[in-house]
């Protein structure tokens, strides 16, 4: 799968109600973002048990464990199946990328991937993963983004605080992606004065293009589930 660090999230996660708004003391208050999406199966047969649609945060850090702590939202009835995810809270400490110790900007960012994982007792493992999202991560900005910074530079600009919901382009050698990216690159190494500048420029050569979705929170996602060699999980890095 090609991740360098995997952290779920541990936060709320719920199906989407109908009727009333639920009040109480487990009433976990309003979300700071929900997305809907549909659960394609291409494995040829339905996978045995409920399948789950899981936020999974990427973090690179270096020398540290990976840990898996999910949070579910079911997807019931006949492939595809819909689900929804409400998220009531920010990403936990674990699911941040923080690379201030390097030189770069302070603002800490979550970068999350969406994924089909079974219901069952391996659940918490990369092992219970049948499918991912392949063309959208979720982007978590914890505070005041710096205009020319490596996280504007690899999002296309900078992004306020809070959550958004993004496209993600993979860069093809050869491709008009790469050309793209490469370019921007180039032209900004060629700019720099600066080492925290030369820094920054590290943001336009990640994997991905990463952009804002036309539609926002609104975007409809699609998890493929399929075999793992043919499933291309995001990978910003």
């Amino acid at each position: 799968m090609q991740l360098r660090s995997i952290f779920s999230l541990a936060l709320p996660v719920l199906l989407a109600a109908c009727g009333d708004p639920q009040v109480g003391s487990d009433y976990p208050g309003e979300s700071l973002l929900t997305v809907t999406g549909t659960i394609v199966n291409e494995l040829g047969e339905a996978p045995a048990g409920s399948v789950d649609a899981v936020l999974v945060w990427n973090t690179e850090k270096n020398g540290s464990d990976s840990e898996n702590l999910p949070v579910r939202a079911t997807a019931v009835g006949s492939f595809p199946a819909s689900f929804t995810l409400s998220i009531h809270e920010p990403p936990p400490e674990s699911g941040l990328n923080d690379f201030s110790e390097f030189g770069l900007e302070a603002t800490r960012v979550g970068i999350g991937i969406i994924v089909a994982a079974r219901s069952d007792d391996y659940a918490d493992s990369e092992a219970s993963w049948l499918g991912v999202d392949e063309r959208h991560v979720i982007v978590y900005v914890e505070s005041e983004m710096e205009e020319d910074g490596a996280w504007a530079n690899l999002f296309g600009g900078p992004l306020a605080p809070g959550y958004h919901v993004m496209d993600a382009i993979p860069r093809i050698p050869g491709s008009a992606v790469d050309a793209e990216m490469q370019a921007a690159f180039d032209a900004c190494d060629a700019a720099a004065t600066t080492e925290a500048e030369h820094l920054a420029c590290g943001g336009y050569d990640a994997k991905l293009k990463i952009r804002p979705a036309a539609d926002g929170a609104n975007a409809a996602l699609t998890v493929r589930m399929a075999p793992e060699e043919d499933l291309e999980f995001p990978d910003w890095h």
